[in-house]
């Protein structure tokens, strides 16, 4: 009977000229595969268009800042429509009243045109960065088939070397155990002989459970006053293709994908390569191995980084002096204020319309959809500043009495 654990130190020592034809990857296949790595080196590629994606966002969320600038100015003009009836019946502030209006609806054109200027801008951009995601994508696609090319190239080969009747795998190994000091050698040996066996098919990327066993042979043993047994044991199997050789390889040749972990301390919008991959302050995502740009988005910010996936991980994006979002009210703004008759009040093509409050993102989705930062109900040319009329308001200047009649006053 044996006491205690067994405490197996295996030293696998592949010296036979059998087992040196049967590595899993050769010499001249690890240069094959350098070779590859070194040819679609994406390192910099992904690092720069990330940067430029970044800027993208910022630029976006300028953007943004104007269309709010625009409904801000809108706000003040339907004021300053809403408090003309005063100003006409005190004649006093009038003048003012109508330079006001005036400014207000020339600047919202100025606003707008630059929104619409920026936009196209920023459209042009995203497809430059998109196109070059792509040829990052390209380069990354070639690079697996590549990979994929060495895998069956090695599979083959090992197939082809450990289907052969002469192909043998000798392993040797010094170990350990605890054994009862009651115990022969020969029984704590024939009792260790299982759990060897099991630790050595084990070890071995060409043995598992089914593998035969053609020899075991104890080159040596001893035992101590304690029980402590060392032993010598020299093995010979018959090597397989199995699927601990075929994890081997996706490993090695990075053919696998790991469950990433994205975390920010703020609800950020995450990219992989450019490509919108959810929202969140916590988010999982499966990602192949290998190098890619990562980037997270919030309001004005942005955090990135080109991580290299070697297995599942955790990449925290943190966030400071984040700016606090007010509660967008139900109902937008009405653009044109409801004004009674006889009173001024500007035509439709002088008023842009507010149009809804779009995301403060600028996002490449992966169905290549953008926010659309023009809006068409809000172009309005210089030329269109024209008002219109209603009678019942009497010309307080000679000034208004052209202003309102077009024509000039007799003398």
């Amino acid at each position: 009977m044996r006491y205690g654990s067994i405490s197996l130190a295996l030293l696998c020592l592949y010296a036979s000229n059998s087992f040196a034809a049967l590595e899993v990857i050769t010499k001249s296949e690890k240069q094959t595969l350098n070779q590859i790595e070194t040819e679609y080196d994406i390192d910099s590629l992904l690092i720069s268009v990330n940067d430029k994606f970044s800027q993208l966002n910022k630029k976006a969320y300028d953007v943004e800042g104007l269309k709010k600038a625009i409904a801000s100015e809108q706000q003040r003009y339907d004021e300053l429509i809403e408090g003309l009836p005063d100003a006409i019946r005190t004649k006093i502030t009038l003048p003012n009243t109508y330079k006001q209006i005036e400014e207000s609806v020339t600047l919202v054109d100025e606003l707008t045109q630059k929104a619409e200027q920026d936009s196209q801008r920023l459209e042009a951009e995203k497809e430059e960065i998109l196109s070059e995601y792509e040829t990052i994508n390209k380069q990354r696609a070639t690079k697996s088939q590549q990979l994929f090319k060495l895998k069956t190239d090695i599979t083959n080969r090992l197939i082809a070397d450990l289907s052969k009747s002469s192909s043998t795998l000798p392993i040797n190994i010094n170990g350990s155990t605890e054994c009862s000091k009651y115990q022969t050698i020969a029984d704590c040996l024939k009792e260790s002989k299982s759990s060897i066996l099991s630790s050595t098919r084990n070890e071995s990327p060409f043995l598992n459970d089914k593998s035969v066993l053609l020899s075991y042979e104890v080159i040596d043993a001893n035992m101590n006053m304690k029980g402590g047994l060392q032993y010598k044991v020299a093995m010979k199997f018959k090597p397989s293709y199995n699927n601990k050789i075929d994890e081997m390889l996706n490993e090695e040749l990075g053919l696998k994908s790991a469950m990433v972990t994205l975390v920010s301390n703020v609800p950020a919008d995450w990219f992989v390569n450019g490509v919108k991959v959810g929202t969140g302050k916590k988010l999982f995502h499966e990602i192949p191995l290998g190098k890619h740009g990562i980037l997270a988005s919030y309001q004005d910010q942005d955090q990135s980084s080109v991580e290299n996936i070697e297995g599942n991980g955790v990449f925290n994006y943190k966030f400071n002096n984040v700016k606090t979002e007010k509660t967008p009210s139900s109902q937008t703004p009405s653009a044109v204020a409801e004004v009674p008759k006889g009173i001024l009040k500007p035509t439709a093509k002088a008023t842009p319309k507010t149009a809804d409050k779009p995301k403060a993102k600028y996002t490449l989705f992966s169905d290549q959809t953008s926010i659309k930062l023009s809006d068409e109900d809000a172009k309005k040319t210089s030329s269109d500043k024209g008002y219109e009329y209603f009678m019942g308001v009497s010309p307080a200047t000679k000034k208004q009495n052209i202003e309102f009649t077009n024509e000039p006053i007799e003398k």
